[in-house]
């Protein structure tokens, strides 16, 4: 999307360059670790400032070494990235420059690019100093800053927008936001870049190439799309390094963040048990889930082959019946664009709102089969309501929430998305009794009945001081009002 101002962050490994993105976008985004190389990947994050509004990426060390395939790719692809930008943030390390920093002063000079030089962990005053070190690359301005402790932060970010055109319009949300999951080398990296149509993420059969979520946007039949590759997905206890930890964290939180998942399965390897576990967590969150079976191009087939597959994913796993297949090659590019139409299909559905009218219909059809399970107990559905969407969410107005079982409510929703033709949505369905409205009217009852406690000390030392001195009754009153209603007794008398 390159209306939208790009900034770049450059610099050699470990100046501090992902705790300054996250410093800048008010956000951990990028893992940080101490781990020399860690990023891989070009990170992007849409900042919105009241000057003008862009985008900021994160990019690997220049400086790594080129002694594998790998190596030499991450580079390439941040050199490619940085020809693209509107300006650059060229990041230095406090105490001194160091011999590649001149290497990657010239490669910027070259490029023709407006710059920021910054000197990061200037982390107190006496490292300010250290200033006069840096002006042997022959800048005059350069910014002393802190990203771990925010020195000079906000004077930064207020020197990116002077110098990008001033718009104060705001990057809006995404018309549809994908994450793509599944195990490591499932292919998620190229699909991916087969969306982009460039190599936007890096793609190597090392596992665990990919430890950032990294994510981009494109236009797809005039909708926003912003699709986020996540890391492989491994069982937690297989996990033994923190980068793997942290990695995991960001990919389960980029399905909490997006509105359909693609869950991305090896032709070749079949469903395995690290798949279940990650459609489980999918689950949980109650995400719209598409399952892609990659490398279908690497499958020898009949025109029964994928029937058959269906079927056998269906024995693995019986909840793969509640979600649309479909068989891609994200290197082929074979039926991507079917997948991004399903997934469009799925988001309307899950921001749908059911008429109440329509939906106690279907509720009536259920309860006449007869077949919801009870098992013996009194099971009554008096009403239904949608009461929220993306997920949607029935309350169901019941005689008692405790009869239904966790396969009665499975059954409901299962015959809910059959009959509101909503195939492949997780529905979330709220029970209330009459046994709970019951007990909510006597607790207020018995609420309003306690006399209200003194709130303040005053208070409490007039109710102690009256309890302990009981006022006297006066004497002579006493008397008069004795005689008045004797008078009164002998007048009526």
């Amino acid at each position: 999307m390159k209306q939208i101002p790009l900034v770049v962050i450059i610099g050699r490994r470990n100046v501090g360059k992902s705790t300054l993105f996250n410093s800048l976008i008010k956000k951990k985004h990028a893992i940080v670790d101490d781990l020399p190389g860690l990023t891989r990947d070009i990170l992007n994050y849409k900042v919105n400032h009241p000057k003008c509004s862009f985008i900021l990426s994160d990019t690997p060390g220049l400086d790594l070494p080129k002694d594998s395939e790998l190596s030499s790719k991450i580079i390439s692809n941040a050199e490619n990235h940085l020809e693209n930008a509107d300006l650059i943030v060229f990041l230095l390390e406090n105490p001194s420059v160091e011999k590649f920093d001149h290497t990657l002063i010239s490669k910027i000079r070259k490029l023709s690019k407006p710059m920021i030089v910054a000197v990061n962990k200037m982390d107190s005053s006496d490292e300010l100093r250290n200033m006069s070190n840096f002006y042997e690359l022959g800048v005059n301005d350069i910014l002393p800053i802190s990203a771990k402790s925010n020195f000079n932060i906000p004077m930064l970010l207020d020197k990116i927008a002077d110098l990008l055109p001033h718009s104060p319009k705001s990057i809006g949300e995404p018309d549809l936001k994908i994450s793509l999951v599944g195990k490591p080398n499932a292919g998620k990296s190229t699909l991916l870049n087969a969306f982009m149509g460039c190599e936007r993420s890096i793609v190597s059969d090392i596992p665990g190439t990919t430890r950032d979520s990294v994510n981009d946007s494109f236009r797809f039949e005039e909708k926003t799309i912003e699709i986020i590759d996540t890391a492989g997905i491994r069982r937690k206890k297989r996990i033994k390094e923190d980068v793997e930890y942290y990695s995991l964290n960001r990919s389960i939180q980029s399905i909490k963040d997006s509105d359909v998942v693609v869950h991305l399965i090896d032709a070749a390897q079949g469903l395995t048990e690290a798949d279940k576990k990650i459609a489980d967590q999918i689950l949980e969150v109650n995400k719209p889930l598409i399952i892609a079976v990659n490398k279908w191009d690497a499958v020898t087939k009949t025109d029964k082959t994928f029937e058959e597959f269906k079927e056998y994913l269906l024995f693995k796993f019986y909840r793969t019946a509640d979600f649309p297949i479909i068989a891609i090659s994200a290197k082929e590019k074979t039926r991507i664009h079917k997948l991004l139409k399903t997934a469009m299909e799925m988001k309307e559905k899950a921001s749908k709102r059911i008429g109440t009218a329509k939906l106690n219909k279907a509720l009536e059809e259920i309860q006449r089969e007869h077949k919801l399970p009870s098992l013996g107990s009194d099971i009554k559905i008096y009403y239904a309501t949608q009461v929220d969407t993306i997920p949607p969410q029935f309350k169901l107005f019941v005689n008692n929430e405790k009869n239904f079982r966790s396969d009665a409510v499975r059954f409901l929703q299962k015959e809910f998305q059959k009959l509101l033709g909503i195939h492949g949505i997780p529905i979330v369905i709220k029970l209330e009794g009459k046994d709970r409205k019951r007990k909510e009217a006597a607790a207020a009852e018995n609420k309003s009945r306690v006399k209200p406690k003194p709130k303040t000390k005053t208070e409490k030392n007039k109710i102690a001081q009256a309890n302990k001195y009981p006022k006297k009754r006066d004497s002579k009153k006493t008397k008069e009002n004795a005689g008045r209603r004797g008078r009164n007794r002998n007048g009526r008398g």
